[in-house]
């Protein structure tokens, strides 16, 4: 017999409960959270998210050479920070794709923000463990030649090490942070809209989201004009190589920011869906693994998905790999303060990316193309994104001359006559040119004996042992502290054609991720952005910091040294970098064409990009009605 307490019509079989489609958390649901149980809503909301997540992406690149020079260590290690970052979706996201829809996925989000939260804060505490660098902000004497001072950086070498691993560990954190936005929030809003608009609602996430490495940008930008200590005059400005700007107070600004706006995503219902079918909402997890198996095998025997996120896995490689290094390749190529390459690098062209994929977005959900011209369109655009770094490679500005007596005595000053008594250090890069047009790593290692000041605060160096006039009747100043003027006009040409590359690029970006979306069985939708997570972390994310930090060192002339421990690099050869970084990017982007040539050949196989005979009933019908 029935339990005698159960209304006629209802159903013992597994639905969803009442407060599963409500707003509100715990015992706390009241009438007027209600109306905010509404795609819209989470969007907005998922949109803030992403934005300050992309920051903390960004605002890292920003400021790691920064840190390379204040904590000295070269940009492979910076790599296997990066690498970080995208160990926890190895770790975790095939997991947390499959049994995420067996919990409450909002708050799953907010969990994993949280996180994020704590990396921020904990990114930031080596500058409150070790503070500034005394010995360069304090001394604000120039170092030249018979200057006293010995290195006294062997002390702090433990230090660094301290703090390369707690920046390590901070974006460890992060990672599963990302993960789980990405894997469980983009399928909990994909599920609760029409197909036909989820273009759109894809359209302004992504669009919106690429505020937040915009947002990073000008972040790092801002705090980097700022002295490590805001509050301590370190005797010289942004513009010297030396500058260490306040890299830790942005991580602060984005820890209190995501935990704003990330707690209210708790609220939000386990299904905004109310007429989802109930039996197809699975809530037991017996046999689960077996199941996790089955379904692993049909994206594996998925063709279309395998060489589409094959294409995925090149084009980040490439892609990610030259946007990460592009600051860098700024402040060496074109002498950018660190602070300005990070404006031009990120917010010019990431505003640029914002407006191509929020357009990207709009004409698919306008057009509806099919299939084959949408993934031709995405093949069209990654040809042109080759062709626009092809052209990037031929331009860029000569290296500055490098004193032969100079990079000599970088590593062995003892085997130098010229300078061989000034006790030079290696580790506080001062650069001046001498009158030949040689660029010297500091007066010291020109063999400098005294100095004046000259107009617009620089400093004329005299009597120098390694410098040899040219005309020995010259009087004026033998070196002055800057570096050499190269005459290079390419900048802006090479912004612009990166800016439109960026953009064009963006408008593909929904397509990308609605073929992974629909490529696959409707339930399988977070265990493939799961699956194709992981394999972006294993084959993508996780080697291209370290492949282009190796490439990179490989281009460095002068490196700073401590305790005869190599640390930062302090200059590049200019034209090695630029054939190093575009040659890399372009093969793993020809790699990527031929992947998506497949996928096209094989997109007359796909359907049903649009259109679904369920749909929620609470979904917005005209686009004007998302926000």
């Amino acid at each position: 017999m029935g339990d005698p307490s159960l209304p006629k019509d209802s159903n013992p079989s597994p639905s969803l409960d009442d407060e599963d489609t409500r707003c509100g958390f715990g015992n706390f649901h009241p009438k007027w959270l209600q109306r905010l149980a509404h795609p819209r809503y989470f969007l907005l909301f998922f949109c803030l998210i992403g934005i300050l997540q992309g920051a903390y992406f960004t605002y890292f690149i920003g400021i790691f050479s920064t840190l390379e020079k204040r904590y000295s260590f070269d940009s492979w290690i910076t790599g296997i920070i990066f690498i970080a970052d995208n160990l926890s979706p190895v770790i975790f996201g095939l997991f947390v794709g499959y049994y995420g829809k067996y919990i409450h996925r909002p708050k799953l989000v907010t969990f994993g923000m949280m996180i994020t939260v704590f990396s921020c804060f904990l990114s930031c505490l080596p500058y409150f463990l070790f503070g500034i660098e005394i010995n360069r902000s304090a001394s604000k004497s120039i170092e030249y030649c018979y200057h006293s001072n010995k290195n006294a950086e062997c002390g702090k070498l433990s230090q660094n090490l301290v703090a390369i691993i707690i920046l390590f560990i901070a974006n460890f954190l992060n990672g599963f942070g990302s993960m789980a936005y990405y894997t469980i929030g983009t399928p909990y809003l994909d599920d609760n809209v029409k197909k036909k608009n989820s273009p759109l609602y894809l359209g302004a996430m992504f669009a919106l989201r690429i505020i937040g490495p915009t947002f990073g940008f000008m972040l790092s930008s801002f705090c980097l004009k700022y002295y490590e200590n805001p509050f301590v005059d370190p005797g010289f400005d942004s513009s010297d190589p030396r500058w260490v700007g306040a890299w830790w107070i942005g991580f602060i600004v984005l820890g209190l920011a995501i935990f704003l706006v990330s707690f209210p995503v708790a609220f939000f219902p386990k299904q905004m869906n109310v007429n989802t079918d109930p039996s197809k909402v699975d809530l037991s997890i017996e046999s689960s693994i077996s199941d996790l198996c089955l379904s692993l095998k049909k994206l594996i025997n998925n063709p279309i998905l395998m060489f589409h996120t094959l294409s995925v896995v090149f084009q980040i490689n490439g892609l990610f790999g030259y946007m990460v290094y592009m600051p860098k390749y700024m402040e060496s190529q074109y002498r950018k303060s660190p602070s300005s390459a990070n404006f031009f690098s990120g917010t010019v062209t990431m505003i640029a990316m914002v407006i191509g994929v929020f357009l990207g977005g709009y004409c698919i959900h306008k057009i509806k193309p099919r299939p084959r011209l949408l993934i031709g369109y995405m093949l069209f655009i990654e040809i042109f994104a080759g062709s626009v770094l092809l052209s990037a490679f031929f331009m860029g500005c000569g290296s500055s001359k490098i004193s032969q007596t100079n990079s000599a005595s970088l590593y062995s000053p003892e085997s130098q006559v010229c300078n061989r008594d000034c006790n030079c250090s290696h580790h506080n890069f001062e650069p001046v040119c001498d009158i030949n047009g040689d660029v010297h790593f500091s007066a010291c290692s020109a063999g400098c004996l005294n100095y004046t000041l000259l107009e617009n605060k620089k400093k004329g160096f005299y009597n120098c042992s390694c410098i040899t006039p040219l005309d020995e009747n010259n009087l004026n100043a033998s070196a002055t502290s800057e570096f050499c003027d190269v005459n290079c006009e390419t900048f802006l040409p090479y912004l612009v054609i990166v800016t439109l590359a960026k953009m064009f690029s963006a408008t593909a970006r929904v397509g990308n991720v609605l073929v992974t979306l629909r490529c696959v069985d409707e339930k399988d939708k977070a265990l493939a952005l799961g699956a194709v997570e992981f394999m972006i972390s294993i084959f993508a994310t996780i080697p291209y910091p370290l492949l282009y930090g190796y490439i990179i060192n490989k281009a460095c002339i002068f490196w700073d040294e401590s305790c005869e421990q190599r640390g930062n690099c302090w200059i590049y050869d200019n034209d090695l970098f630029r054939y190093y970084l575009h040659s890399l990017s372009l093969s793993f982007i020809f790699l990527g064409i031929c992947c998506d040539f497949v996928v096209f050949a094989m997109s007359s196989k796909m359907s049903n990009l649009y259109d679904t005979n369920e749909e929620p009933a609470n979904d917005v019908e005209m686009h004007e009605n998302i926000f």
